[in-house]
């Protein structure tokens, strides 16, 4: 049996580098961003379906969702999964919990205008003020992040805080942080010259995207150092500017 734990956190803040280090464990996979959030929302709004309140059979819809985790890992050679998903927020949660009673949760942060600066660096896009407020808004990759990693803190969920910036000076700290965290066996991770993420033999293809989102340094872990100020306008770094947590 696979054990299941969860990631998540903020577009741009390391996710693509963790997996990079993490997955170098044949033991351990961290995942792409996840698409079992959206099967077990799809699962339960079955049970408002007219054919189901006809016979609602919730004993035998539940052994589905109570089997989503094995049935779709089944194949991975990991004996842990770290499933990256919004699974911090409030339905999300709820539905997670009818599985895993008690969760633990790896939450990776950055500070908010440093995510949107490097969206900003790496998309290049025409209008800099309406791609941050698609970002932001509620339903936006960091918007819904950033919401599902607030309902994990004040739920009070099994946690703990990675930052970016620990991540990338202090990368083998918290590597094992997180074994502890886990109580998975410490492993002799490489943190340079390094593979690209990939896990169950599965790459990125970015080319469906708006820019290479996935593509990280993999000659060493290195910060690379720019002001916001470059690439945000005034009016947005002061509208998110009172965003951290």
């Amino acid at each position: 049996m696979k054990e299941y734990y969860f990631l998540t956190g903020l577009p741009r803040s390391g996710n693509t580098l963790l997996g990079s280090i993490i997955n170098q464990n044949n033991k351990i996979s961290l995942t792409a961003n996840t698409i079992l959030t959206d099967i077990f929302y799809q699962l339960h709004l079955i049970k408002d379906y007219q054919i189901y309140k006809n016979f609602p059979d919730e004993s035998s819809l539940n052994n589905i969702i109570k089997n989503v985790f094995n049935n779709y890992y089944k194949d991975w050679k990991a004996n842990y999964i770290i499933d990256r998903g919004l699974w911090g927020t409030p339905a999300n949660l709820e539905l997670l919990k009818l599985v895993i009673k008690k969760p633990k949760f790896i939450i990776l942060y950055r500070p908010v205008l440093e995510c949107l600066a490097s969206f900003i660096k790496i998309e290049k896009p025409i209008n800099i003020e309406t791609r941050c407020y698609e970002l932001m808004k509620d339903d936006g990759m960091i918007g819904k992040s950033l919401w599902s990693i607030k309902n994990i803190i004040k739920e009070k969920e099994d946690y703990i805080r990675i930052n970016y910036s620990d991540l990338i000076n202090k990368s083998l700290d918290q590597i094992n942080k997180i074994y502890k965290f886990l109580n998975v066996d410490n492993y002799n991770h490489t943190f340079k010259n390094f593979n690209d993420f990939s896990t169950n033999n599965i790459k990125y293809d970015d080319s469906v995207l708006n820019a290479p989102l996935h593509k990280i340094r993999t000659d060493k872990i290195k910060l690379n150092k720019y002001s916001v100020k470059d690439y945000l306008p005034a009016n947005i770094i002061k509208q998110y500017s009172n965003l951290d947590i």
